[in-house]
């Protein structure tokens, strides 16, 4: 990025910092989830926000930021629009399944997408199991083994990049610190509503184990795939997990990232 795309930037993030109202953030929101180059999606997110004025305006603004300000961007949008009425919040759950189904094959990270939006517009977790119950990755369950392997098999489409052998490779690395090598179940990665249910069952694991397992992963990827950053939907995929697992991020995985300070600006 340049001086210029970098003003153009921080001159985006300013406005988006002060969207409020429930139509311009369901825009905002929309557009970020949106494929830049999908014409498709692009259709569906202007039929969707046909009723806001400022939803070009938004959109614009969107697609100045950088990978690095995206996510964090949509983190914190979601959760103004947690605070709006729950028709609010329903009708953007709608319309994002009708923008998603736009794009087609649907991407691995729309799923993700789905499911972040759902926990930050107010889905409750599930209950953490005690300290005590494991406090081990290397001594837990077969059945959590498993909910692990099929989350992992999932991020295996995008981590550490497109390539699908290096993302097997990935997968066998991972799930071969938690298991002998022989005992690695395939990598089958599961359909949308599997992967919701392996999710709910890990982010139940004790708080310490959580950011064990997604160090391990972070890792991984930066090893497997050589390069001393991750690609951006790499990166993404393993953030929107993280927080899905209700896990800190790990250094390596945050640095790819910009921090909004966007709470005082009401």
């Amino acid at each position: 990025m340049n001086d210029h795309e970098a003003q153009l930037e921080r001159e985006a993030l300013s406005r988006l910092s002060r969207v409020q109202g429930p139509a311009e953030l369901h825009a905002a929101i929309l557009a970020l989830i949106t494929p830049v180059d999908s014409v498709p999606s692009f259709v569906a997110w202007t039929t969707e926000t046909q009723d806001t004025p400022t939803a070009a305006v938004l959109r614009q603004d969107v697609t100045a930021l950088s990978d690095a300000a995206r996510l964090p961007c949509l983190e914190a949008l979601l959760d103004r629009m947690r605070t709006q009425a729950k028709v609010d919040r329903r009708t953007l759950l709608e319309s994002t399944r009708r923008v998603v189904a736009a794009f087609s094959p649907l991407r691995p990270i729309d799923r993700l997408h789905w499911l972040l939006m759902r926990r930050r517009l107010g889905e409750k977790p599930p209950v953490a199991a005690l300290p005590e119950e494991h406090n081990d990755l290397a001594g837990l369950p077969g059945m959590t083994i498993m909910r692990i392997a099929s989350v992992a098999a999932y991020l295996s489409r995008m981590v550490p990049g497109a390539d699908p052998a290096a993302g097997r490779s990935w997968y066998l690395t991972t799930m071969s610190a938690l298991v002998d090598p022989e005992s690695v179940p395939p990598c089958l990665p599961p359909d949308g509503d599997a992967l919701a249910r392996a999710l709910l069952d890990i982010e139940a694991l004790p708080w310490m184990l959580r950011p064990v397992l997604l160090r391990g992963w972070v890792s991984a990827a930066l090893g497997t795939s050589q390069r001393a950053r991750l690609w951006p939907t790499a990166a993404d995929a393993l953030r929107m997990v993280a927080v899905l697992l209700d896990s800190p991020l790990p250094p390596e995985l945050a640095r790819h990232y910009m921090e909004l300070d966007w709470a005082t600006r009401r």
